[in-house]
């Protein structure tokens, strides 16, 4: 039986399991998040550092497209994909993440922006910059490389003309 005294927002609900987030939004819908789903984003991400909490949603399957949602602002979402599913020769930074989020290598989990213009044959995924999860702690951070190879805007349909039928 849910106790609303037990519960800290009005957006949480405690259930026997754990706490349940209820996100409302106007693009996915009503949907109830547990806590053990959400990411804590201590930095925000980059250009939107009041956003700290985040979940990963599905957009559907078989896609190797997924959404970066803000339960803190249900509205703000960002199209995300794992790299390794994308980019062939992207050779991650995931020793770089481990040490910022101090865990090990294999607790990693990195994404990239995904920016989806218009035309999505301009589809273009954002290297310079990947989210990086501790699958333990759910704590994530964005990190900005510094290096050329590592492109803001890489093109992924001229390199990747299948996932066009993704979208």
């Amino acid at each position: 039986m849910t106790s609303s005294a037990e519960c800290v927002t009005a957006t949480t609900r405690c259930e026997s399991a754990g706490a349940v987030v209820h996100v409302r939004s106007r693009r996915f819908g009503t949907f109830d998040v547990p806590s053990d789903r959400i990411l804590d984003f201590p930095q925000g991400l980059v250009g939107f550092s009041g956003g700290r909490r985040y979940v990963i949603v599905d957009h559907r399957p078989g896609s190797p497209f997924k959404w970066l949602l803000s339960i803190d602002n249900p509205e703000l979402g960002f199209a995300v994909a794992n790299p390794y599913e994308l980019v062939a020769e992207y050779n991650p930074p995931l020793e770089l993440a481990a040490r910022l989020l101090a865990t090990d290598p294999a607790e990693v989990a990195l994404f990239v922006i995904v920016t989806i213009p218009p035309d999505p044959t301009r589809m273009t995924v954002n290297l310079m910059a990947p989210v990086a999860v501790d699958l333990r702690t759910r704590t994530a951070r964005q990190i900005v490389l510094d290096d050329p190879n590592f492109p803001p805007s890489y093109a992924l349909l001229s390199h990747w003309p299948a996932v066009a039928s993704q979208i």
